[in-house]
């Protein structure tokens, strides 16, 4: 019967005219139910003759590290009745109506279910059948389609992880999550597969992705709480690329659910990130993130009906108190996220209610204007320009007055701070860009300009300064405001710029300390860096017209390797090489702490990370490489990370990844190295690359799926240097106990000679086992030359005695 029932296979024939989804329809019911009732039956008998526990049989392949499942011969009968019964299934369902007993069918294909974990990876069109038949019974609603559906689902959840394919089928079934129980035991592998879909690149840039990760918030309100938690701890490590597609799964969660669950989502995240926003320091990796994710709400609240109350309810009871915080950080950071905010307020308001409000935040802006730290000062001076710019109309005269006379009148003449002053003339554009403010500066700045002229003046004199223009072009490019207002001058000048900064090169190595005319080398170093950074911010800017400013980079990645690297070749030269060392160090670490900014940010592409490597692993490979160990482990993280946005199935990219490889294994070699020369120096090293160490390690671990080969190389490379490390030490106790045999000969020699027995007394026996752990727990020269004299000592003490 088995046999003659692989004859269902004819009409996959394109040249045979039978088609089995049309038998089916024209059917009677009786015959329909007599097919299933035999369909259930075969499977059944070709189940019991070969069980499910006898299908496999697991080899390894000497040829590959992978296991491989190998087909018995009697299960490829038993597939070719299951390829045939799913086949009939697939047609049967759509002849399935009201009128026909499908009972038989039902159970032929939970019997289909349960074979489907048990199938090979070899059988992948036999399993994508079966699946299609689990859609097929869940789309048309027929009896025990949930538990089909948990099937289907828990599927495509693993699939949509692995490869990052269907991602959009996983969104059409989305529904049958809720067929699962949240409290149940079988659900949870589903919250762990769930919470994984919120680390995955993948889902998190596509458009059905972000759909079916905002309907996740609606499962269960618990659920809330543990993604929450998940995000939180992955913000870290996300790109800033990221960080608008996560705050438009918030916000997407947040249209949607209601209730308990919008209780939860807004209190224990939105609020949650308020908090964190506002009490975070700024040094933190994190803050920045959060801010973003704030911003994206603040943004949505001008278009979208609703959020503007509930910002204002939310920030509520800790906005206003942080910003009379006792901290001046807590303060700053909560002044930032109100002028993003402003104004913040309850549209339900009415006009007597709604002008109070206003006023009280007006209020908090002089009081920002005010404050005794000179940072939440510019903030408030940043702040201030932006709103009367943007509400310029709005704002009453009389208001507006007083605002710029304190900005123009007041401010910039603070006499406490530098930063205070400058905040005020770089803001002021600002304001200029609204055209109607142009009347009411022209009678405003003429009498400020006299007051703060002899603050700002700057004096000209015949001998140059270096360090104040480094000083300067440093405080134009650390300041957002004031980076923009320097990158708006003419390209030309800016080339001007560029080129002047980059002169210094070829000088750095030759300079002195001595002489302030000279660029000496302390400044030679700043420049590299500001010439480093300022291309960064011209590729920024003008990459789009075509301009690579980046090839700058790559041709001081040329020198480095020229010029720079042969002085740490040299490492056992004389004493003024020796200073030189240092300073070759010094131009390294700047010129990769800038390629690693520049990955991060993803302006470099593909062939600059490749380049990036090129050299790094120029440096590393050196005697002394190992002093830029922590800044290239940070390097190989954010190439993993920058490589989620690309395809990661191309020669390039493949090519990159075994770089990335060579480099951490070569980090790792010059650790190893230098703990075995200069073991002091070797700890240090080891404390150094702690924590990029972890960093790299976490990244690769979190995004194994998208790059594999790298995931697989870097654990190599670590049990490798795990496996040596015990060898070393295995072969240490094997000399040891050579040592200790040798030496055990020697005293029964002895003993013999002058006792002439070789039997040893317990003393003698405890005193050998004393000495044996101790030369195991002493591993240095001394230790164990202490332990041997010790040892023959006492055998000469003992035979004496003897004696």
């Amino acid at each position: 019967m088995i046999r003659d029932f692989n004859s269902v296979q004819l009409w996959k024939n394109i040249f045979d005219p039978f088609d089995l989804n049309e038998l089916l329809q024209e059917l009677p019911r009786k015959q329909k139910e007599v097919l299933w009732e035999r369909l259930t039956q075969l499977m059944t008998e070709s189940l019991v003759e070969n069980p499910v526990e006898t299908w496999q049989r697991v080899e390894d392949n000497e040829n590959n590290d992978d296991m491989e499942v190998e087909i018995v011969p009697e299960m490829k009968q038993t597939v070719a009745v299951i390829q045939g019964v799913t086949a009939v299934v697939t047609a049967s369902i759509p002849a399935v109506d009201e009128t026909v007993n499908c009972k038989a069918l039902l159970e032929c294909v939970f019997i289909l279910n349960g074979v489907l974990p048990a199938l090979p990876e070899s059988e992948k069109v036999l399993k994508g059948a079966i699946q299609r038949v689990c859609e097929m019974w869940w789309e048309k609603g027929l009896e025990g389609k949930e538990q089909l559906g948990k099937t289907l689902f828990i599927v495509l959840l693993k699939k949509s992880l692995n490869k990052g394919a269907d991602v959009v089928r996983m969104w059409d079934q989305h529904q049958i999550l809720l067929c699962f129980d949240y409290d149940s035991e079988e659900s949870d592998e589903v919250k762990d597969l769930l919470l994984q879909c919120f680390i995955s690149v993948k889902h998190i840039k596509k458009e059905e992705g972000r759909r079916f990760l905002s309907f996740l918030f609606s499962w269960n309100v618990n659920f809330i709480k543990m993604i929450h938690g998940t995000v939180k701890n992955q913000l870290q490590f996300f790109p800033r690329s990221l960080m608008e597609y996560i705050s438009e799964v918030y916000f997407r969660a947040w249209k949607k659910v209601s209730g308990e669950f919008i209780e939860i989502l807004e209190h224990n995240c939105i609020q949650d990130f308020m908090h964190h926003g506002i009490h975070l320091p700024r040094s933190s990796s994190v803050h920045s993130k959060v801010r973003e994710m704030l911003s994206y709400f603040h943004k949505q609240s001008k278009v979208r009906q609703g959020v503007e109350e509930m910002l204002y309810r939310l920030y509520q009871p800790i906005l206003w108190r942080a910003l009379k915080a006792r901290n001046s950080e807590v303060r700053s950071n909560a002044a930032f996220l109100f002028v993003d905010a402003f104004p913040v307020r309850d549209p339900r308001f009415n006009t007597e209610e709604m002008d109070n409000e206003i006023q009280k935040q007006f209020d908090e802006l002089f009081s920002l204007l005010e404050d005794p730290h000179p940072v939440v000062r510019s903030t408030g001076i940043l702040g201030v320009t932006q709103i009367t710019s943007k509400y310029w109309e709005m704002i009453p005269p009389t208001l507006l007055a007083d605002l710029l006379k304190k900005l123009i009148g007041e401010l910039t003449c603070d006499i406490t701070s530098a930063d205070v002053r400058c905040s005020v003339f770089k803001c002021l554009p600002i304001i200029l860009d609204n055209k109607l403010s142009h009347p009411f500066l022209e009678q405003l700045l003429p009498a400020s300009i006299k007051t703060s002229e002899r603050r700002v003046r700057i004096h000209v004199t015949h001998e140059s300064k270096p360090e104040l223009a480094i000083d300067y072009i440093e405080y134009l490019l650390t300041h957002p405001v004031n980076r923009t207002c320097l990158l708006s001058v003419p390209k030309k000048k800016l080339k001007k710029l560029l080129k002047i900064l980059s002169a210094v090169l070829g000088s750095i190595l030759k300079a002195t300390d001595a002489g302030s005319g000279s660029c000496n080398q302390a400044i030679g170093l700043r420049a590299f860096s500001l010439f480093c950074r300022l291309s960064i911010h011209l590729q920024n800017k003008f990459s789009e017209e075509g301009k690579d400013y980046l090839s700058l980079l790559k041709e001081a990645g040329a020198w480095i390797e020229s010029q720079v690297v042969p002085f740490i070749l040299a490492s056992d030269q004389e004493d003024d090489i020796s200073k030189h060392n240092i300073v070759s160090e010094l131009i390294i670490q700047a010129y990769l702490a800038v390629c690693k900014d520049v990955i991060m940010v993803s302006l470099g592409n593909l062939t600059f990370q490749a380049h990036l490597l090129d050299i790094a692993l120029s440096v590393i490979q050196t005697e002394r490489g190992g002093f830029c160990a922590p800044l290239l482990l940070y390097a190989l993280k954010e190439i993993i990370e920058a490589s989620l946005t690309q395809n990661t199935e191309t020669d390039e990219v493949a090519n990159l990844f075994h770089a990335v490889q060579t480099v951490f294994q070569k980090v790792l070699e010059c650790v190893a190295c230098r703990l075995k020369k200069k073991r002091e120096e070797g700890i240090q090293l080891i404390h150094s690359i702690q924590m990029p160490l972890g960093e790299f390690i976490h990244a690769v671990q979190c995004w194994h799926s998208s790059c594999p080969a790298v995931h697989q190389g870097v654990l190599s490379t670590l049990l490798g240097a795990i496996v040596a490390e015990i060898i070393c030490v295995l072969q240490k106790v094997k000399l040891m106990l050579t040592f200790f045999f040798f030496f055990f000969l020697l005293h029964l020699l002895l003993f013999k000679h002058y006792v002439g027995t070789t039997e040893l007394c317990s003393e003698s026996v405890i005193f050998v086992l004393r000495v044996k752990i101790s030369c195991l727990l002493a591993w240095n020269k001394q230790a164990i030359l202490f332990a041997l004299i010790s040892y023959y000592g006492a055998s000469l003490r003992f035979t004496h005695t003897a004696m």
